[in-house]
């Protein structure tokens, strides 16, 4: 069996011929993604603050009145941009190997 490990080529993935050419183009990748979600987070942002508007003139003796105000879409979309918030802060905390 030793002449068959032998017989195949030795692979070094940090020796990479393509690696900059990659890495280029995925750091491009991830700025891309980061700006689509600072887009959604603006626009879950904006919703959250529409919903908290519609909530303020609600009297507290009217709280069944409060879930007709709030939409299921606005439900949806105030979690969602939660969610991707706390991602975002997570990725921006995150310390990089070095």
């Amino acid at each position: 069996m030793r002449w068959l490990r032998d017989a195949t080529l030795a692979w070094n993935p940090t020796a990479a011929a393509w690696a900059p050419e990659g890495s280029a183009l995925r750091d491009l990748g991830r700025t891309a993604v980061v700006v689509a979600f600072v887009v959604l987070l603006g626009y879950c942002l904006t919703t959250a603050w529409t919903v908290l508007g519609q909530l303020g003139r609600v009297k507290l003796a009217d709280c069944r009145h409060a879930l007709d105000v709030v939409s299921v879409r606005d439900t949806v979309l105030c979690v969602l941009g939660y969610r991707v918030g706390i991602e975002l802060l997570r990725a921006a905390t995150r310390r990089r190997p070095s």
